[in-house]
């Protein structure tokens, strides 16, 4: 317990708006890919995953609030339940935040884009670029800073 207090007073520093961290609330239909062979350990741990092994151990729900309601209309819902991790790429500091809805399996695409160095706009034109995924996916404009971006299904994301 006490190493999850200091969890989340590091994300409080980032980001003075976000809320504490909480248990995992509802159902947990998308849980983090943790139980890795030894050859997979090593490989993500080039990447200063700090928390690898436990990211299932803690949730967090970020409240969204805005003027947009095709958000809420299109899920129900006006916040995210979210599991989250950062990681650095070999030879850099930038940490960078994998974040995504546990419940209903939205995840925030905008870190794998900046992290490959694509402008502000490439997030856009590839959502235009594919029919139909802008249409199941949500552009985050209000609320927390660390949930704007865009977020798109669970399994587009992956592929």
């Amino acid at each position: 317990m006490p190493d999850r207090h200091l969890v989340c007073r590091k994300h409080l520093a980032r980001d003075l708006n976000e809320p504490t961290c909480s248990r995992t609330r509802g159902t947990v239909n998308f849980p983090p890919f943790e139980d890795l062979d030894e050859v997979s350990v090593r490989e993500a741990r080039k990447f200063h995953i700090q928390s690898l092994g436990s990211i299932r151990n803690s949730g967090r729900r970020i409240p969204y609030k805005t003027g947009k309601r095709d958000f809420h209309e299109k899920t129900g819902r006006d916040f995210f339940e979210v599991f989250q991790y950062d990681f650095r790429v070999p030879g850099d500091d930038t940490p960078w935040t994998v974040m995504w809805d546990y419940e209903i399996g939205l995840v925030r695409t905008t870190p794998f884009f900046k992290v490959c160095k694509y402008s502000k706009t490439m997030s856009a034109k590839m959502l235009n670029q594919n029919p139909g995924l802008r249409d199941i996916s949500h552009s985050i404009t209000g609320g927390s800073i660390m949930a704007q971006g865009y977020w798109m299904p669970f399994d587009c994301a992956r592929a």
